[in-house]
């Protein structure tokens, strides 16, 4: 079979997985919402919302959002094509960073049955960032794949001009957070290539000139402040800010294979090559972005961009068929061959066509009837929400109710704020304060939250609304 037409096959069969698992479900992120009413304001006004704009218990006045780009291009998408065109976005962005990550990978070898399954593992470990539709993390993902793709091509003899890092990393600081995400990538491949007596200045240049051009930004240095407490904020009883649990065994599956895949291979080329003679550069970033999957779930799909860009240099070639001379021996290895390819390829197909481009409204984040009583009622004032409906009643509501909390926790809400919300729909500790200061004008709760029963035995409200799964407060 000749080399093009084994490339095409091989793009092909990466482009059905991404369209059968980039669709199977398309629920709405939970973020969408209040994404789309920042860029509402901003293409309408072209002015920042001030802190207390969607919140009545905003801490901030002033924000440094460092997602307003992305913002800008969700509003504009839905209110072009609604959710059809979050759920392409997803897929653009989803088969443009497996893309980049083949490409660096591969680096000119020849796509073979082993690398299809491979980069199959891959695309099921990046899932989970590119599940929803559409998350602004999926540009930090895709920033991150390219400069993967360029470190690739620099250490195979191509050389890319810094302004390619430069130009990205302003866009990158605009899109979403995680561009500090690249920075320390740049710092990693610093401390690494000064390690092994490498270029070290080359890429600690680039590392201070992008971490300067991130100055380039409407908010200049409160970018950095807003940033780093993003990223410092306790994120207590976020499943994925948590370490992946490994008793669950159906959840984060490509992560789990290729991390074990890792730990193999990389303990078997040292025992029997030794360290002086690995390439310890690929080695140590690998370790790296390994040890930082272990403290998040949030960052399991980094490590899989890492392990795609980096896995295959360390790997030897897969043999050809004709070095089998028993024939009992190379048909043993054509089945093995097929099954790698078929079983992805029959998982992908036994689930299409999933959702096909459907945006799709889960109840645990979206609770639109509820949502729809309160238009119809023509409620006004300030909504008492708990944090995983705050941003659908913030877009749906919105100049017409403020909600308490929303997914902008760690922008716009101390912890000791997000904490008292949290406190209110547990039923924990004083939990009744925030129904007096600031006194909200309407509840509404998940039914199965344990202050439901001590809001329907109190005083001075009554549940005018309710269904199996929701149910909405007013005052008496």
């Amino acid at each position: 079979m000749s080399t093009p037409l084994i490339k095409c096959l091989f793009w092909f069969y990466l482009l059905i997985l991404v369209w059968a698992e980039g669709t199977v479900v398309n629920p709405a992120d939970p973020d969408l919402w209040h994404r789309l009413a920042l860029g509402e304001t901003l293409w309408q006004t072209h002015q920042f919302p001030l802190g207390g704009t969607f919140s009545y218990l905003a801490d901030y006045r002033h924000i440094a959002d460092h997602e307003w780009g992305s913002a800008l291009i969700f509003y504009g998408l839905y209110q072009w094509s609604g959710g059809v065109a979050m759920v392409m976005l997803k897929l653009i962005l989803l088969a443009l960073t497996l893309t980049l990550l083949v490409w660096a990978g591969l680096t000119g070898r020849r796509p073979t049955a082993f690398f299809a399954t491979f980069y199959a593992v891959v695309l099921l470990a990046l899932l989970p960032s590119f599940q929803w539709t559409v998350r602004c993390m999926t540009f930090t993902h895709f920033f991150f794949a390219l400069w993967l793709y360029w470190y690739q091509c620099e250490r195979h003899g191509r050389r890319i001009a810094p302004l390619a890092y430069i130009l990205t990393a302003i866009l990158w600081a605009n899109l979403h957070g995680g561009f500090v995400i690249g920075l320390a990538w740049l710092l990693g491949v610093t401390v690494v290539e000064f390690w092994q007596g490498g270029a070290w200045k080359r890429w600690g240049a680039l590392l201070s000139s992008c971490t300067l051009v991130t100055l380039i930004n409407p908010f200049g240095w409160q970018l950095w402040i807003s940033t780093g407490r993003a990223l410092l904020t306790t994120r207590r009883g976020l499943d994925e800010w948590s370490p992946v649990s490994w008793s669950d065994m159906v959840a984060y599956p490509g992560y789990k294979i290729l991390l074990v895949g890792a730990v193999i291979t990389l303990g078997l080329l040292i025992y029997t090559r030794g360290w002086r003679r690995v390439d310890r550069s690929s080695i140590l970033l690998i370790g790296a972005a390994m040890a930082l999957s272990l403290t998040s779930a949030r960052y399991t799909t980094l490590f899989a961009a890492v392990c795609a860009a980096l896995g295959p240099d360390l790997l030897p070639n897969e043999p050809a068929i004709q070095s089998f001379e028993n024939p009992i021996h190379r048909l043993g290895y054509l089945g093995m061959r097929f099954m790698m390819l078929l079983v992805p390829l029959y998982a992908a197909l036994s689930i299409l066509p999933g959702s096909g481009l459907d945006l799709q409204f889960t109840a645990r984040f979206c609770p639109v009837q509820a949502v729809d009583y309160l238009e119809g009622q023509n409620v006004h004032g300030r909504l008492l929400v708990p944090l995983n409906y705050g941003s659908y009643a913030l877009w749906r509501l919105r100049g017409r109710m403020r909600v308490s909390m929303d997914g902008r926790y760690d922008l716009v809400y101390r912890p000791e704020t997000y904490q008292k919300v949290d406190d209110f729909f547990s039923a924990r500790g004083e939990w009744n304060t925030l129904l007096h200061s600031p006194a909200p004008d309407a509840i509404l709760l998940p039914v199965n939250d344990a202050v439901y029963p001590k809001l329907k035995a109190l005083e001075g409200w009554t549940e005018a609304w309710h269904s199996a799964t929701d149910a909405v407060f007013l005052p008496r």
